[in-house]
């Protein structure tokens, strides 16, 4: 008896106060349950992004609180969510979800089986110390999961590919393209994490396909033969030629006083990004690591917190290391990192490690006073041999306040500055041979109406602005009308442009893109949520414009229906106007299948444009216009369908 009630308590603490410490479940009662998403942490902008929003294409932003930022939401019993916050800007892993999964990008998604917390729920109320033991055991283990996607695809051309004024419409090929990934994540044994990824299949085969000439090269007899034939007898090896294939591979032991960790191939390291830059970005393992941080008995003391971590590894093509020492106290963080990759003849032996090498030193330091928050970065060649011009380093500083706020920036980097394991994408980066000043004021006069503009100028790194002088400009104001007068709807706007104002710049002013969202919740209790989408590309002598509109219904169709006008101006040539192609529309839907795990039909047709991610269901979307040229998808059409599982 006393075994079974130590049993039940340490189920509810465990249970009880983990899986319900950012996450509340309600059963309405009606095979759906009510679910409520809180973030306590900092940040004035917080939504939540996830596989139920399309990430952040439809992230869902949370309503600020007294104790924090809040957002409820209906599903079915039968959904498992995998999500993440963004705060600012800033994608954030919530550390109090009631599970997580690997992300495949060196983090981790927060999980919330809902039935299995409602069922925690009923437990808790019940006594019932069994069910709750069964539920903690469930928490444990390795955790199935999959992305595995299959598509027919019939591509078209709308004008001649020899002749481009010519216009028509022909098939050009039929595809059945089809992958899937298994994943397994969760834990060995207690404290020995992992996460393995293995590509079961990839690949795509032809059904029929036409040469420009117009000559067959694929029959449609012989493809549909070659295709039934292979997906009956190896399905596995058919399409990407070659066996199952362990891509994705990590897995580590976590003690009180050192972590361990190794990964090889496709598995993504821990990105970092403590100050301003992110210093290890999402790049694959490639050859391997093997990575050392502190363990949980040395990452707190006191108000001092901890982070130190050591990687040797391959994942540069040759032996390199990367470590890193960072302390926060209270409100206030300061790092170090080393990076460094031998250049040595004979790789083989870690004794000629330091032979010859080359790498680079970040350090930098970051901290909030009120509503002021700055940060400092410095990056310099640590190398075997001397570097010139080689020292880069960046500044912010931001006021925050109830109604107005604004970033100011400044960074300049040499022409041969270097980071081993940085510099991505993102809008702070390290960019050789460039300095930069940003100012990004807002202002929030009244509740639901925000208006502000980034704007940037990019000189040379020694301040010579009559060789360089390019100022970027995006002004945006957002309308929350719910907030404003009551109605359930929203209206952001952006603009684009740069001013040249280097010495003998061939065009001073230029307008690049703009766009407009419209966003309606709670549209009938058929149509819970409506948007529609314009934005404006400007070319060198074209312009796109783009009408893009999203329909969710109750029964889980989504539409996705757009249109878009390509207009040339008076610099195109007539070889231009000749083979523009003027008219663009798209129509694609999804529907979500519960009873197939989270499976997902769906199908599009597009013709001189397409908005959609690879051949995904997903739109890819930069702002409020399609995340692709002017003239993606000119000259083409598509037809797809497929299905996907993604759990």
């Amino acid at each position: 008896m006393m075994k079974k009630m130590l049993s039940f308590i340490a189920a509810f603490l465990v249970l009880g106060g983990a899986l319900f410490a950012d996450v509340l479940v309600k059963d309405l009662g009606d095979g759906n349950a009510e679910v409520t998403f809180l973030y306590k942490g900092a940040g004035n902008e917080v939504v939540v992004a996830g596989d139920f929003t399309d990430w952040q294409n439809g992230a869902l932003p949370m309503a600020k609180t007294d104790n924090g930022f809040e957002l409820k939401k209906t599903f079915p019993m039968a959904t498992t969510l995998k999500y993440k916050f963004i705060v600012d800007g800033t994608w954030l892993f919530d550390a109090k979800s009631p599970d997580k999964t690997d992300d495949g990008f060196g983090g981790f998604n927060g999980v919330v089986d809902i039935a299995k917390l409602v069922a925690v729920e009923k437990a808790k109320a019940s006594g019932d110390s069994a069910a709750l033991e069964k539920l903690m055991a469930s928490q444990s283990g390795l955790k199935f999961g999959t992305f595995t996607q299959l598509n027919v695809i019939s591509n078209f051309l709308t004008r001649s590919v020899q002749d481009p004024t010519k216009k028509g419409f022909e098939t050009d090929s039929v595809q059945f393209k089809a992958k899937s990934y298994w994943k397994l994540s969760g834990t060995l044994l207690p404290d020995a994490p992992a996460y393995i990824e293995i590509r079961a299949f990839d690949g795509t085969k032809d059904i029929y396909k036409v040469s420009p000439t117009g000559t067959v090269t694929t029959k449609a007899e012989d493809g549909i033969n070659a295709l039934a034939t292979g997906l009956l007898f190896d399905p596995f090896t058919y399409l990407q030629g070659d066996r199952p294939y362990l891509g994705h591979f990590k897995a580590g032991v976590n003690t009180s006083y050192v972590n361990i960790e190794t990964a090889y191939n496709w598995a993504k390291p821990a990105k970092r990004s403590t100050i301003i830059w992110t210093t290890v970005k999402d790049s694959d393992s490639n050859a391997g690591y093997l990575q050392f941080t502190n363990g949980s008995a040395l990452q707190s003391f006191g108000d001092l917190k901890l982070d130190v971590g050591i990687v040797p590894n391959k994942t540069l093509g040759a032996m390199a290391l990367r470590s890193w020492v960072a302390a926060t106290y209270g409100d206030y963080t300061a790092e170090v990192q080393w990076d460094a990759k031998s250049t040595a003849a004979d790789q083989t032996k870690v004794t000629n490690f330091f032979d010859s090498f080359t790498g680079d030193l970040i350090a930098g330091v970051k901290g909030t006073y009120g509503p002021i928050s700055a940060a400092a970065q410095v990056i310099m060649p640590a190398a075997s041999s001397t570097i010139d011009k080689a020292i880069g380093y960046q500044a912010n500083v931001t006021y925050t306040s109830l109604m107005f706020g604004a970033t100011a920036k400044f960074g300049s980097f040499q022409p041969a500055v270097s980071s081993l394991y940085g510099n991505n994408s993102d809008d702070d980066n390290i960019v050789n041979n460039q300095s930069f000043i940003a100012l990004n004021p807002w202002v929030l006069p009244m509740e639901g109406f925000k208006a502000g503009i980034d704007s940037k100028l990019n000189t040379t790194y020694d301040l010579k602005f009559a060789d360089k002088n390019l100022i970027n400009l995006k002004p945006y104001v957002s309308l929350d009308f719910d907030k404003l007068l009551g109605y359930t709807f929203t209206v952001d706007a952006y603009g684009k442009m740069d001013l040249d104002l280097a010495t003998g710049a061939s065009e001073t002013f230029k307008f690049n893109e703009a766009g407009v969202k419209y966003a309606m919740t709670e549209v009938s209790d058929i149509v819970p949520s409506f948007d529609v989408n314009y934005g404006i590309q400007m070319g060198t002598v074209k312009m796109f414009n783009t009408l893009m509109a999203n329909l969710a219904t109750k029964p889980g169709v989504n539409v996705n229906l757009g249109l878009g006008l390509r207009t040339t101006n008076d610099k195109a040539t007539q070889a231009d106007k000749d083979k523009n192609e003027l008219l663009a529309f798209y129509l694609g839907a999804n529907y979500k299948v519960a009873a197939l795990k989270n499976g997902v039909f769906y199908g599009a047709f597009v013709y001189n444009m397409d908005p959609y991610d690879d051949d995904k269901d997903e739109l890819k979307m930069s702002g409020y216009r399609p995340d692709k040229g002017i003239d993606d998808m000119a000259g083409y059409a598509k037809f797809r369908m497929g299905m996907k599982w993604d759990f």
